[in-house]
């Protein structure tokens, strides 16, 4: 940024940095926008320090854009981000202090005023520092009687490394803070988040089974409405139901879903369901994957967990006789293929 004088009326305004105000608008606005999603998203660490920034950008941005230094033939203008402009006269004033940490203006009454510049701030390099206090000096009257004097402290200058530690000490809490909050909120665990374990969405169920079984001559069932969706508190379920004469198919996934940084991850959340789940049969070895088989007088049942998704398989017969010797191969190619239907 560099400093600008702004000349109305016979006042020059000293020290503004150019593209500050608008800077720190895009900011807010930006950080606004992330506060806002991470609260859809549930991001409560993310969604606080979202928060803070935008808070302390809002800051910025009204004390740049009302914080002002302007002088006049007569006296100095000293803006104020929260209170009325105050002007003071030239001759009121005996000692002006220049410091990168805040300039002060000394009256003759004794009182110490504050000024927004000449200040060093993200915003202001050295050079920039370097002009506004020129710009400062020459507006100061040469009249003996109104002439303060000004001070400028060689350990009080905006040197290049000041402003390059300045730089860096924000950068250093920003990094900090950020990764407190992604520590705190995990969001690679939700399934947004860029080769994350997590789906938000499962494929089609009836598509999935219909090309897996396509010889074996199914219908759905019933003709309408399928696949069907169901809901549950931590998860939503889309199944497909495909029958022949002599035997049902249906094909199930059950996604989880993230549902905050406060609750578990949705892979957590699978696992536990999962794990809950009672079976007898054991495990039942497809393609190199172990699934969980069930075996009941009419139906045969696999299930396997992939990430958040549990993946459920049931092959159904009409035969008085039980499950053919063709059910488990029938059931397997399925399994197989609805499994694979999660990486494409």
């Amino acid at each position: 940024m560099t400093p600008r004088g702004d000349e109305t009326g016979g006042r020059r305004r000293i020290g503004a940095a150019r593209g500050a105000v608008p800077g720190y608008a895009l900011l807010l606005l930006a950080l606004l926008v992330g506060t806002f999603l991470a609260h859809r998203e549930g991001l409560r660490s993310l969604r606080l320090l979202a928060l803070v920034l935008a808070a302390l950008a809002l800051w910025r941005l009204v004390w740049h854009d009302r914080a002002r230094l302007t002088v006049s033939t007569s006296a100095l203008h000293v803006g104020r981000p929260l209170a009325e402009e105050r002007a003071v006269p030239w001759h009121h004033i005996r000692l002006i202090t220049v410091d990168a940490a805040g300039s002060e203006a000394l009256l003759r009454d004794g009182e110490r005023l504050r000024l927004p510049a000449p200040r060093g701030h993200l915003t202001h390099g050295p050079r920039a520092f370097g002009g506004t206090v020129a710009g400062l000096r020459a507006a100061i009257p040469e009249s003996r009687s109104e002439q303060p004097a000004l001070s400028a402290p060689p350990a009080g200058d905006w040197t290049r490394r000041r402003f390059a530690l300045r730089w860096a000490a924000l950068g250093l809490a920003v990094a900090v803070a950020s990764s407190w909050a992604l520590r705190r909120d995990h969001p690679w665990e939700a399934p947004w988040w860029p080769g994350g374990a997590a789906l938000a969405h499962a494929p089609d169920p009836c598509v999935v089974a219909e090309e897996s079984l396509a010889d074996l001559g199914l219908a759905r069932v019933p003709d309408e409405g399928q696949p069907s969706a169901t809901g549950a508190e931590s998860f939503r379920a889309e199944e497909c139901r495909l029958a022949h004469a002599h035997a049902e198919f249906a094909l199930a996934y059950r996604v989880f879903a993230w549902r905050g940084s406060a609750e578990a991850t949705p892979v957590e959340a699978a696992r536990d369901w999962f794990g809950w789940l009672p079976y007898h049969q054991g495990a039942q070895d497809v393609a190199g994957t172990d699934w969980r088989r069930e075996d009941t007088p009419g139906a045969l049942e696999l299930s396997h967990r992939a990430g958040n998704v549990v993946v459920t398989v049931v092959r159904r017969s009409w035969a008085p006789e039980g499950q053919p010797p063709e059910a488990i191969a029938e059931a397997s190619r399925l399994a197989v293929d609805a499994l694979a239907a999660l990486d494409r």
